[in-house]
């Protein structure tokens, strides 16, 4: 856990980075901070582990003052990433992960079965990478390294500094998956900065949007964020577009979804509409796998097929689905199985977004 009680850093001159700035990251969370330019995101990370003295405030791990702990030793427990990565040219890649458990006093042994683990748990074997040199290896790789560096002695808390944000959007997408990949078998409490708002809604469990000189404009879940923006400036930072951003977050939601009668032929179907305006049809009943699923609705000459996605996928893939094969209906399944249908008119009437955030 980490706690931030009025914590303010005043420069000479009378230049405020941060004011009055309160709030809390629970154990195994990612926070990310974000917001325009001179809002102090990095000043608040270099606070966190001691880079920055605060001219005033507390900040607490885990209940204990950082202040009231040695700087080197409050490092060696926080794991520090940064956008340029900062990896040493002329040590090979296992050097460069091996560095704070070398200086933790590692037997030789343990530091390679770290290194060899954390190599192959961001993607790098060790047999393919682990000597080369980091000239040698690809933005995206070096990333990787730089992360793999900042876990080798398991520390409980990282911090994150724009770590993608020099990269393409193609890897930059692929290296935020695989981190959050990694952050639920992890759980690592994480404070994570970046300028860009959709890679905050989604990174984070929490998120600190700050205003210029430090002030925090809103602490809450991305879910909330984007449902109710606590004033005009947090509204205009998150987008108009902030209803499609949290359809990027919100899974579909079973107890939602519409159940109609389930039948296995068109005629026993054609009677059922004479109460019922939607029939699903598929090969088996709509109870096991591998049957179509199509739907028939009153005045239709024949079922029409609809397109699948599974329970446990964003809002966005429905609706995407939904776009790319023109239909007004997507079927939704668990393990295979259908469960019910999510129909376009939910969005337009926000019942869709009724269901749980991922």
């Amino acid at each position: 856990m980490i706690r931030l009680e009025s914590v303010r850093k005043e420069y000479p001159g009378g230049l405020v980075a941060v004011d009055d700035l309160s709030f809390e990251v629970p154990s195994g969370e990612v926070c990310v901070l974000v917001g325009p330019s001179g809002c102090g995101k990095t000043t608040i990370l270099r606070m966190i582990n001691r880079l920055i003295e605060p001219t005033s405030g507390k900040i607490l791990v885990d209940d204990e003052d950082i202040l009231r702990v040695d700087p080197v030793e409050l490092r060696r427990r926080i794991g520090y990433v940064i956008q340029q990565v900062g990896l040493f040219p002329h040590q090979t890649v296992a050097a460069n992960v091996a560095t704070v458990p070398r200086l933790l006093g590692w037997d030789r042994a343990r530091v390679k079965a770290r290194v060899d683990e954390l190599l192959t748990l961001v993607g790098l074997p060790t047999g393919e990478y682990a000597q080369r040199y980091p000239a040698e290896l690809s933005g995206g790789q070096r990333q990787r390294v730089g992360v793999a560096r900042a876990l080798a002695a398991d520390p409980p808390i990282m911090l994150m500094d724009e770590p993608f944000g020099a990269i393409d959007p193609i890897t930059r997408t692929q290296l935020q998956d695989e981190f959050l990949r990694l952050q639920q078998t992890l759980r690592k409490t994480i404070v994570f900065v970046t300028h860009d708002i959709d890679e905050a809604v989604k990174m984070g469990d929490h998120i600190a949007i700050l205003r210029v000189g430090g002030h925090l404009a809103q602490y809450d879940p991305p879910d909330r964020l984007l449902a109710a923006p606590a004033n005009d400036f947090v509204a205009d930072f998150v987008g108009r577009d902030r209803a499609l951003k949290r359809l990027r977050i919100t899974h579909i939601d079973l107890v939602t979804l519409h159940t109609p009668p389930t039948v296995s032929d068109v005629r026993a179907a054609r009677a059922a509409l004479e109460t019922n305006p939607l029939v699903v049809i598929d090969g088996s009943g709509g109870e096991s796998n591998g049957g179509s699923i199509a739907v028939l609705t009153r005045g239709a000459e024949a079922p029409v097929a609809v397109p699948t996605v599974a329970h446990d996928r964003p809002l966005q893939d429905a609706l995407a689905l939904m776009l790319e094969r023109h239909s007004a209906w997507v079927a939704v399944t668990e393990d295979g199985r259908y469960r019910g249908l999510l129909g376009i008119d939910d969005f337009w009437s926000g019942s869709a977004t009724d269901g749980h955030t991922s």
